[in-house]
């Protein structure tokens, strides 16, 4: 009998029908227990059909029969391996963590599972147990990949100077792995190292002209120089394309009485966006929509993130889903109109959009930028914008279609803090000084930036630069960049980190605000703007670059975007020579804040409303 089920699982074989051969088999197996040879050959065509659940068992048990097999021990570590890398993929990193320690029980020095270990670990933010696994890895076999996680891991750990050795040890081994380029690159902005940043702007931007092959991620791209909104819209494009996603299937649903409006973010949480957009989903008109937040970051003891939790009651976490069962899950709310506040960011599922989830997709406020396209249709269905953050002229560079709203594009917490005008010397400045100042993140600040604000100081005397602190690399650096250009240390000044109204009230002492080219500030700037602190700003063609320009619009003060360094430069100075000019321009800052609509979010709420409305109705 048991021949028999084995000769008929041959020719089941032999014909491509693994399934009934495995049937057979099993049927053999079940009559001779102790056949491990039998064991083996199920355990194979199991893993050839992708089922490495079942096949891992019948290994274990070969294996124990046949400890010293090499080839079962082999056949073992695969199926460990695969069934990780699958639980990694669906983001359940704790039982990738443990497949991957159990593969390793079987071949301790394979250097394969260290890596993936680490990836699990690293995912999991255990950084410290990620560091040690990689470098047992590396001790194995010196791999760039390796080098570039273990690199990855330093930076999340903030060890800066030991980052950027692991970078360059990749590339010296690959020198054209983009992604490993992109990730040193973006550390030298944030750490403003600029030596020899130029050459690896040049080659990225090669790369993406050239359309060669190798992830980029889109934003990363919005911060470097001389991109325009063309490169990042190709950007965008092959991120959206690295994995081709079939939409779910349509189905027509009953008319109800209200609109389900689903956000999609990472940054339900102590996060700028908390400031723009939370007074928005508090007055949304409860007659006539439902509001449903599908959260994908992580959890966080934070007073933003309570908030954002008590404003709807279906705060939906799906941070542990992977794209598709994120847009499964959203499906399953019946959403009509999914608002991504996150785009290509930190935790993102924008992705999932490509499974076409709700009726419509929106990309609106977290992304500065399009979404891109998806194998010759648009990621997401429309993008909101103002008639300045995205003139008509540069429509063609956006996948979305674009909806105008009729003010700037960027609402606005009203419920801020209260100004209170403090004085200089209270935050240690002389009462004479000039103060230019930016508050924007370190990668922000690009070579040519930082020198046009060293020629600004050049020609200003008893003024600042009062920048925001950040890392000791990044001020030293500053410090050394401004040596150079025969700028004293003592010129440049780095504000603490304070709490949030302790900082909007610090515009109030601010000369000038001098807004950065070409990402430039955004929450920074409208943060600004309450203080009542007057914003310069450069704007170009892409949206990153135009957000200021916009803010600065909606209050009235166009006289502060320039177009080019020379103006930029020249209204400074104009500015620091022309006290009663500027004290004018205060004056138009303060009114056009509480007469425009940029901080009046109930407004800001209705016309969002209507074009909902006009959109699930049309």
């Amino acid at each position: 009998m048991n021949s028999k089920y084995i000769k008929e699982a041959k020719i089941k074989e032999d014909q491509g029908d693994l399934k009934g051969a495995i049937k057979l088999y099993k049927k053999s197996l079940e009559e001779n227990p102790g056949n491990y040879s039998l064991q083996i050959e199920i355990g194979n065509l199991l893993a050839t059909i992708g089922d490495f659940e079942e096949a891992a068992g019948f290994f274990r048990r070969a294996n124990r029969f046949y400890p010293n097999n090499k080839n079962i021990i082999n056949a073992l570590g695969f199926c460990l391996c695969s069934i990780g890398n699958t639980y990694q993929l669906n983001r359940k990193y704790e039982l990738a963590e443990s497949a991957f320690e159990e593969a390793l029980e079987f071949e301790a020095d394979n250097a394969d599972f260290l890596f993936n270990l680490g990836n699990a670990l690293f995912s999991q933010n255990k950084f410290r147990k990620a560091l040690s696994i990689y470098k047992k890895s590396i001790l194995i076999k010196e791999e760039e990949n390796t080098y570039t996680n273990l690199a990855n891991t330093h930076r999340r750990l903030n060890e800066l100077i030991e980052a950027k050795k692991y970078y360059i040890k990749a590339l010296e081994i690959k020198p054209d792995l983009i992604h490993t380029k992109i990730e040193l690159t973006h550390l030298m902005q944030s750490t403003c190292d600029w030596n020899g940043i130029d050459n690896y702007f040049s080659q990225i931007k090669n790369h993406i002209i050239n359309n060669k092959p190798g992830k980029i991620s889109p934003f990363t791209v919005l911060s470097m120089p001389d991109f325009n909104s063309e490169n990042h819209l190709d950007v965008s494009t092959r991120w959206s394309e690295q994995k081709k996603i079939k939409p779910f299937q349509y189905v027509k649903k009953e008319t109800k009485k209200k609109i389900t409006i689903g956000y999609l973010s990472a940054d339900f949480r102590n996060h700028p966006l908390y400031y723009l957009i939370s007074d928005v989903l508090k007055n949304y008109d409860k007659n006539k929509f439902i509001l449903k937040l599908f959260y994908t970051g992580q959890e966080e003891d934070s007073d933003q993130y309570r908030d954002f939790k008590d404003i709807s009651k279906e705060f939906i976490d799906i941070s542990s889903l992977n794209d598709e069962l994120s847009a499964k899950r959203i499906s399953n709310e019946d959403v009509d109109i999914l608002v991504d506040l996150s785009g290509f960011t930190k935790d993102t599922r924008s992705m999932c959009v490509a499974y076409k989830p709700a009726k419509v997709h929106i990309n609106w406020l977290g992304f500065a930028g399009s979404m891109g396209f998806h194998f010759n249709k648009s990621l997401f269905d429309y993008i909101l914008a103002d008639n300045y953050v995205i003139p008509k002229s540069h429509k063609k560079y956006y996948a979305e279609k674009i909806i105008y709203l009729p003010n700037c594009y960027q609402p606005n917490m009203n419920n801020r803090a209260k100004i209170n005008i403090k004085t200089k010397d209270s935050y240690g400045f002389k009462s004479d000084n000039f103060i230019y100042a930016s508050f924007c993140q370190p990668i922000k600040i690009t070579q040519n930036q930082f020198n046009i604000w060293m020629k600004l100081l050049y020609k200003s005397n008893n003024s600042v630069l009062w920048l925001l602190d950040s890392n000791e690399i990044y001020k030293e650096n500053l410090y050394r960049h401004a040596s150079n250009q025969g700028i004293s240390r003592e010129r440049i000044i780095f504000a603490p980190k304070v709490t949030f109204d302790e900082h909007i009230m610090r515009h109030t002492i601010i000369d000038l605000f001098l807004d950065t080219f070409p990402y430039n500030s955004h929450t920074a700037a409208s943060d600004a703007l309450w203080g009542e602190c007057p914003i310069l700003t450069i704007s170009g063609n892409t949206f990153a670059s135009r957000v200021a320009g916009s803010l600065l619009t909606e209050v009235g003060c166009q006289e502060l975007i320039t177009e080019s360094e020379e103006e930029y430069i020249n209204t400074a100075i104009d500015l620091f020579n022309n006290p009663k000019k500027l004290k004018k321009i205060k004056e138009k800052i303060v009114y056009g804040k509480n007469n425009s609509t940029i901080f009046k979010s109930s407004e800001f709420c209705i016309n969002l409303e209507k074009i909902y409305i006009s959109l699930v109705s049309g």
